[in-house]
């Protein structure tokens, strides 16, 4: 997994000319709670995507439907919904004519008993091969996905100072390096096993016939303590200390998309201020007064995120609307240059 940083900021000059250089490439993030679709041109002789031409977002929640499963697999009828609902997101993606389309799965695909078998079944169901990757694979892959999207200036000392955090349905990322060695977080608690969380143990309602723990007013400090608690327990020492003084980057949805949209849409960044009182003024919501599609899990997202960034120091976070279809176009750059 070792990855040389250098390469990163290595240029390529090829005699040859730019519509040579330039592919449409696309990719399917199959996440816990959305699947991405995405297809970018890419140049692959700078090695480097230059533009997106398409991106849509499916929400469709593996992870969700596995919490509430009584067998621990991902139900058929999950797989059902999901399936067609992809398909017509490919007809899209085929219309600028990708030259390859590469599909992940993650989290809620790992855990599963039947995971392996749901992603073959939704391979052979959209006819592209679905790897389900491992915890480590989906921390580098967010690594690489930030770097393609950062408006920050990339050094190989500014590097060291960034620490990439992605957080999905079922699992948390945090990705960084020390001295060129990847340092990685591999959390069990993301969007939806937080939101079960809360309703189990603040609510003393079963997750498995109550979906939402909205309003969380009543809850709000409550919610943030067992963030707080997870973080200041599970984090590695590494990122602790370091992380008062490092360069965040947050890719996924629910730090680029769901906790971004809810502090201010117009804005890549938020601070601690700035979530905390959102917090405060969304926790008193309803589900009737939530408008998006991920309503019973958008005001716990909020308290997760701040949690963890209390515990941590964290005072600002710089959002990158990418999913890990930005690294899945860029790392065979980096696997082929480092051998």
């Amino acid at each position: 997994m070792k990855i040389f940083t250098s390469l990163l900021f290595t240029f390529s000059f090829h005699f040859v000319s730019a519509e040579t250089c330039l592919q449409n490439r696309g990719s399917l993030d199959i996440g816990s709670g959305t699947t991405k679709g995405l297809v970018a041109e890419v140049n692959v002789c700078e090695q480097r995507i230059e533009k997106i031409v398409f991106e849509d977002r499916l929400p469709l929640s593996f992870n969700e439907a596995l919490e509430k499963s009584p067998d621990q697999n991902i139900p058929q009828a999950m797989l059902d919904e999901a399936i067609p609902k992809m398909n017509a997101m490919l007809v899209k993606m085929q219309e600028h004519k990708p030259i390859n389309i590469e599909a992940v799965a993650t989290s809620a695909f790992r855990v599963a008993k039947n995971g392996t078998a749901a992603a073959k079944q939704i391979s052979n169901g959209i006819k592209i091969p679905v790897t389900v990757i491992s915890q480590e694979q989906e921390a580098e892959l967010g690594f690489f996905s930030a770097l393609a999207g950062t408006k920050t200036s990339l050094t190989r000392q500014s590097l060291n100072k960034i620490i990439v955090w992605d957080i999905g349905g079922g699992s948390m990322q945090m990705f960084a390096y020390n001295n060129g060695k990847p340092q990685i977080y591999k959390g069990d608690l993301a969007s939806v096993t937080f939101k079960n969380k809360v309703l189990q143990v603040l609510q003393f309602k079963d997750p498995k016939n109550n979906t939402s723990p909205n309003p969380l007013e009543k809850n709000r400090e409550a919610a943030l303590q067992l963030a707080k608690n997870h973080a200041n327990q599970n984090v590695p020492s590494y990122f602790k200390k370091k992380a008062p003084t490092a360069t965040w980057l947050a890719v996924g949805g629910v730090l680029s998309t769901s906790t971004q949209d809810q502090v201010n849409k117009e804005k890549s960044e938020f601070t601690q201020e700035e979530l905390n009182k959102t917090l405060i003024e969304r926790s008193k919501l309803n589900d009737t007064q939530i408008h998006t599609d991920y309503k019973t899990t958008d005001i716990t997202n909020l308290a997760l995120v701040l949690g963890y960034m209390q515990a941590l120091k964290i005072q600002k976070v710089e959002t990158i609307k990418a999913s890990l279809g930005q690294g899945l176009m860029i790392k065979d750059f980096i696997t082929k240059n480092k051998k």
